[in-house]
């Protein structure tokens, strides 16, 4: 990976947007990642390294409760979390989101059989001996992404009415998996950078590791019916979603001051 201009970003003010990345599962947000570090540095914030420092999210919850900053400094904060974290209900400062999307049902089958493929994994237990239909009604943790997720996580509603309202509120920028490049470099392009050559993928496919995925299941079809039937409001968003999507920019997010 070659980004052009790799240095330290400006100095940052309490009224410069922070930037949230949120990394929706299996949709290249590990890709993204690898890159923000090797960009940022110190200036990226991850959510993960936060959860260790304070023994997990009722703890970080506390901390921000208190009035515990977690963006002094930060160009951007990334990770596994979504617009209803109280990462971004205490941020001070204003917020901006990017995130990459991905077809619902590819991506929940996506989900699945790298979970089944990842022995660490918190829910590779339970779902080993699951089928994907059998995993929808059996395993709560599991199902939870399996409806509206990638909606929920981005604008804490399903419905029109509230997606647009999230949009109105705050500037995101959006992608489709396959435009992962391009979405990076318009990521980039916020902060003055732009990423020369091709971006390398990371955590793309999983090691099934002995399991069957789940297209070779007896009873995938329904499995696939029922995921069509509970992400409609998904599917629909996503049929209409361009492959880069971006909302109501803010100048002081495209132009970061000069040093």
């Amino acid at each position: 990976m070659n980004v052009v201009l790799r240095q330290d970003i400006a100095a940052l003010s309490p009224e410069t947007p922070i930037l949230c990345f949120l990394h929706l599962p299996r949709t290249g947000g590990t890709t993204i990642n690898r890159m923000l570090k090797y960009v940022f540095d110190h200036r990226a914030v991850f959510h993960g390294d936060l959860l260790a420092e304070y023994g997990g999210e009722g703890g970080l919850a506390a901390a921000l409760a208190k009035g515990e900053r977690m963006d002094h400094g930060a160009a951007l904060i990334t990770g596994h979390y979504g617009v209803a974290h109280p990462l971004v209900l205490h941020m001070r400062r204003p917020v901006a989101f990017a995130a990459v999307m991905r077809h619902p049902i590819e991506r929940i089958v996506s989900l699945y059989d790298y979970i089944r493929g990842t022995p660490d994994h918190p829910e590779h237990a339970a779902l080993r001996t699951l089928t994907l239909h059998q995993a929808l009604d059996a395993l709560p943790e599991f199902a939870v992404h399996c409806r509206d997720a990638q909606l929920r996580t981005l604008f804490n509603a399903t419905d029109q009415a509230g997606i647009i309202a999230a949009l109105r509120r705050c500037p995101y920028l959006l992608a489709r998996m396959e435009a992962l490049d391009v979405f990076a470099d318009r990521l980039l392009a916020l902060f003055g950078r732009r990423l020369g050559g091709h971006l390398p993928r990371s955590n793309e496919r999983p090691v099934l590791a002995g399991v069957a995925p789940a297209v070779s299941q007896p009873d995938y079809a329904a499995a696939l019916a029922r995921l069509a039937a509970d992400n409609r409001a998904e599917l629909a968003f996503y049929a209409r979603l361009p492959p880069i999507f971006s909302s109501f920019p803010k100048p002081a997010l495209a132009e970061p001051r000069a040093a």
